[in-house]
């Protein structure tokens, strides 16, 4: 009976043993990172992307991915004189709610890493937490100073509009707005031109790889056979009636295409096709207006004829 009971005795011990030894190999050999932090964040995962490519890490990017199927980006950087490679993941939880997952691989020690991590003393980890702390700090702070709502499929009437076309990094299309407000918005004083909506934006390419739009920034006007203006820059034209996919936006407009990307969210969410080319239009004038949160857009994005 002792016999048989120290038999038994040896094969747990012997189990757990096998047990431990092949956790450990996996933690210490095959385990993807080092350490994983994960947090969230209220913007789309397109914005979420784009504001981590803002964060000041001492980093070269390695490698990026912007598409409708996955978004991620790779990292090197130096943290307390070690080198460590930084893998950024945004999964959509909503279409402004997004998971950011950074995994984190010492380069030149990771077994020592993985180690240290186990007894709470990793220098890097702990310094790479502290530094995504401050940053979950900031991301809160910036998405507080605007809003988006999603009102989903709808109908954008068309109407006679006048404008002027540049071409530009998505960053700077607030500078853009200003500069052609100046050139166009006297013309219609000059000529006795009626506006007939607020002014807006019409992206007409929107490279999501590079960043760089080409847009139309002018007013709606009442419709005329033929208009005065003498100048190359400025141009008479109409938006055509079409679906859409609809979002409200309240907050500074140089952040608005914060609702593109929460529109393309949702897009993705109902299986619907949409093209690369949002459109805005913008009920305050932010020279009258102090209260940012109070300015409003309404934002478009087509729907593709399926």
């Amino acid at each position: 009976m002792h016999v048989a009971r120290s038999h038994q005795m040896k094969k747990i011990i012997l189990g757990i043993l096998v047990l431990f030894i092949g956790v450990s190999i996996w933690y210490l050999f095959i385990k993807q990172y080092d350490y994983e932090i994960t947090f969230i964040a209220n913007l789309a995962p397109i914005g979420a992307y784009h504001q981590v490519k803002e964060l000041q890490l001492g980093t070269e990017m390695k490698n990026h991915e912007i598409n409708d199927l996955e978004i991620y980006l790779k990292h090197e950087a130096t943290i307390n004189h070690e080198n460590v490679f930084l893998d950024w993941q945004f999964n959509r939880i909503h279409d402004t709610i997004t998971k950011i997952r950074v995994g984190i691989i010492s380069i030149d020690h990771s077994i020592k890493n993985r180690i240290q991590v186990l007894i709470g003393s990793s220098v890097v980890v702990n310094e790479i937490k502290q530094i995504l702390i401050n940053y979950r700090a900031k991301l809160r702070s910036y998405t507080n100073t605007f809003k988006v709502i999603v009102e989903g499929e709808s109908v954008l009437p068309g109407r006679q509009v006048l404008y002027v076309s540049s071409t530009t990094q998505r960053s700077k299309k607030a500078i853009q707005m200003l500069s052609h407000n100046s050139l166009l918005f006297p013309k219609l004083t000059d000529y006795g031109i009626v506006k007939n909506g607020p002014p807006f934006v019409r992206i007409n390419e929107w490279n999501r790889i590079t960043d760089e739009i080409k847009m139309d920034f002018g007013f709606p006007v009442v419709q005329q056979d033929s208009l005065p203006i003498n100048d190359t820059k400025i141009t008479y034209d109409k938006i055509e009636k079409q679906k859409v996919l609809k979002a409200i936006y309240y907050g500074n407009y140089r952040n608005s295409d914060e609702a593109w990307f929460a529109l393309i969210e949702h897009a993705k969410s109902k299986g619907l096709l949409t093209e690369n080319r949002p459109i805005e239009f913008f009920f305050n004038n932010p020279m009258h207006e102090a209260n940012e949160k109070q300015w409003k857009a309404e934002i478009f994005l087509p729907i593709k004829n399926q």
